[in-house]
C-alpha cells in the first residue's frame, strides 16, 4: 500500500538492495530512490540513490514537493538536485561503537549537504554564505516542522557539515530540532 502512494506522490522507485531488507538493520518496507517527479513535471535528482521505510520516503517527498518549490521560489530559484544524500546505513549513532542504533539504520534518516538550483547556483546547508541566510532559515523552519530529528552546525560535531534529518519516534511526540543556522 505504501509503495502505491509513494508513486502517486511522485516517488520514482529503484529496484531494493537484497541487504536493506533482512538482517540486523533491517528497514520496513524499504524503498529505494533517486528522484522525485514534481507538480510541474520536472524532476528533482539526488546525487545519489537512498534506500529507506517507505513511510520516511513519503515524507521526503511531501518535504521535497510540497515545501522546498515555494522556499526556492522566494530565493529566486527552483531546485533540480539534493546534494551530499545518504540513506540506510547499518551502524550505530554518529558511527561510535555501543551507541544505540542510528536511524538510518532501519532507514529512517536521510543525510542532505545541500540544494542545486537551476541555475546552478548550489546551496550549501551549513554554510554561513550572509546571502543565504534568510532562505537556510526558511529551510529550517520547514524541515523543524516536518521531521522529528533535524541535527546540523550546532548539534554534535557529526552533523557540523551536513544535515540529519529522521522521523524518531519519541515519548509525547518530542521533536528534536538542532540546526544553528549562522
Amino acid at each position: 500500500m505504501c509503495l502505491a502512494t509513494f508513486a502517486e506522490r511522485g516517488g520514482i522507485a529503484l529496484p531494493s538492495s537484497p541487504e536493506s531488507s533482512s538482517g540486523a538493520c533491517a528497514i520496513e518496507d524499504p524503498v529505494t530512490f533517486s528522484s522525485v517527479a514534481m507538480p510541474d513535471g520536472s524532476k528533482v535528482e539526488f546525487d545519489s540513490a537512498i534506500t529507506v521505510r517507505c513511510a520516511f520516503a513519503l515524507e521526503v517527498l511531501g518535504w521535497v514537493r510540497d515545501d522546498l518549490p515555494g522556499i526556492m521560489t522566494s530565493a529566486n530559484g527552483k531546485l533540480t538536485k539534493l546534494v551530499g544524500v545518504g540513506g540506510h546505513a547499518c551502524r550505530p549513532r554518529n558511527g561510535v561503537a555501543g551507541a544505540p542504533i542510528s536511524e538510518h539504520a532501519s532507514g529512517n534518516a536521510l543525510d542532505l549537504g545541500g540544494l542545486r538550483l537551476q541555475d546552478g547556483r548550489t546551496i550549501g546547508l551549513t554554510d554561513r554564505d550572509g546571502t543565504t541566510h534568510t532562505l537556510r532559515e526558511a529551510l529550517q523552519k520547514s524541515a523543524c516542522a516536518r521531521f522529528t530529528t533535524v541535527l546540523g552546525p550546532g548539534s554534535d560535531s557529526s552533523h557540523k557539515d551536513h544535515l540529519h534529518l529522521d522521523m524518531r519516534k519519541r515519548p509525547r511526540d518530542f521533536k528534536l530540532c538542532q540546526w544553528a543556522v549562522e
